[in-house]
């Protein structure tokens, strides 16, 4: 759909329009039956072919734009974006009272099928009204009964980006159904791809039975797919990830106190190693064999390593998030919950990817992704849908579901 401009009473002309089809075409009728006359009959055929042409090729077009342009025009007017006054003026009939616009906002809109994104632009062009544009997010969406993927502000401009239509789960039957968009992008579902390499580090937050663990299985076999060696720290010890492990030879896995620090410790020292390596030739980047660390419950390894254990891994998992994306060491920190003393907010900052699923509190919220999006809210109830913010790409957190993954087929 082209950009579409918003004007008060948008469609007024077609239902004239359409009125002027039907009077014309009784006329012809009528006029044809009395007089018998061939051009008339001609006539009746013309105002036939037109009537089916409209309804083919214009009725359902237009209906859409005539409903979303009386939406808007008719959320204009509730929240009073407009100003108008009323005349009295002399007609044919006497005096009637005619309503004046006096001020009108500058918007237009456009659908992108292709994008599933419906855009919505204002013009701020300095006016009181104007000023109100800036906080119309929610009762947009709420309008519009679909939620926010992104508000975009340019000079004199303001964009609000909604889902044309809900995000669909991707089903997940065999490992043919797993789609790989590119060389380091993760597909979640049409709307949502993750490209771990711009988007370095990833923060997976959730509670139990929010579908958390079966994505962190398909996010590792994708980046196994892409020649990624992965490294899988599990202090819990959990018997899904557990079995999945073993049906995973390229996937390297620790559980015990000793080999989780071991390895924290040996892929520090490649961020190192390769460090050196970068300023021996006098680059600050290259292209490295990817590594990439996830890290299952913190909190959970605190609890039961040495304190000197877990105080020595944690700084140096703080040193992988902060300096491992220039070397192609990744990190990512799986968690029930956020908590800022084990994933302190720089660090949380490094990690460009955080997803949050299920439903969560204002708290972890705010702790996912900072105090702007505390009262950020995930709509869906499935097993798998949540928020997701990827630093770069969204401006806010948008909604996020995970693909169905038929049970077994990820461990194959």
């Amino acid at each position: 759909m082209k950009e579409i401009k918003l004007k008060s009473h948008q469609f007024a002309w077609a239902k004239y329009l359409i009125c002027l089809w039907y009077v014309s075409t009784i006329v012809f009728v009528i006029l044809f039956v009395n007089l018998k006359n061939k051009w008339l009959l001609l006539g009746i055929v013309a105002m036939i072919i037109i009537g089916i042409f409209y309804k083919v090729v214009f009725q359902k077009k237009i209906r859409i734009i005539k409903n979303i342009s009386n939406m808007i025009e008719e959320f204009i007017n509730k929240n009073n974006l407009c100003q108008f006054h009323y005349e009295v003026k002399h007609t044919l009939f006497g005096e009637k009272e005619v309503k004046v616009l006096d001020y009108y906002p500058q918007i237009t809109y456009k659908s992108n099928i292709s994008s599933n994104v419906f855009r919505l632009r204002f013009r701020l062009d300095g006016s009181s009204i104007a000023q109100k544009f800036r906080d119309l997010e929610q009762p947009l969406s709420d309008m519009f009964c679909t939620i926010s993927t992104d508000i975009i502000e340019t000079r004199g401009y303001i964009t609000y980006c909604f889902e044309l239509e809900q995000q669909e789960q991707m089903m997940i039957e065999s490992k043919n159904d797993i789609l790989l968009s590119g060389k380091s992008e993760i597909v979640f579902s049409k709307d949502i791809v993750w490209d771990w390499k711009k988007t370095p580090h990833l923060l997976l937050t959730g509670t139990t039975g929010s579908g958390k663990t079966v994505l962190c299985q398909y996010i590792i076999t994708c980046l196994i797919n892409q020649g990624v060696r992965v490294i899988y720290l599990d202090p819990k010890n959990d018997d899904d990830m557990r079995l999945f492990a073993q049906s995973k030879p390229a996937l390297t896995y620790a559980t015990k106190e000793n080999e989780i620090a071991k390895l924290v410790r040996e892929t520090e020292e490649e961020v190192r190693s390769r460090e050196k390596e970068l300023k021996n030739i006098g680059i600050e980047e290259a292209e490295f064999n990817p590594i990439f660390l996830m890290f299952d419950e913190l909190i959970a390894f605190s609890k039961t390593a040495s304190k000197k254990t877990y105080e020595e891994t944690a700084k140096r998992l703080a040193t992988i998030v902060v300096t491992g994306r220039s070397k192609r060491i990744y990190a990512g920190m799986i968690l029930q919950r956020p908590d800022t003393s084990f994933v302190e907010g720089a660090i949380r900052d490094n990690l460009c990817c955080r997803i949050c699923m299920g439903k969560m509190s204002d708290t972890a919220y705010k702790m996912s992704f900072g105090t702007d999006f505390a009262h950020i809210r995930n709509y869906r109830n499935e097993i798998g849908a949540g928020l997701i913010y990827r630093h770069g790409v969204d401006t806010k957190p948008r909604e996020f579901i995970a693909p169905f993954i038929k049970q077994g087929v990820l461990s194959r």
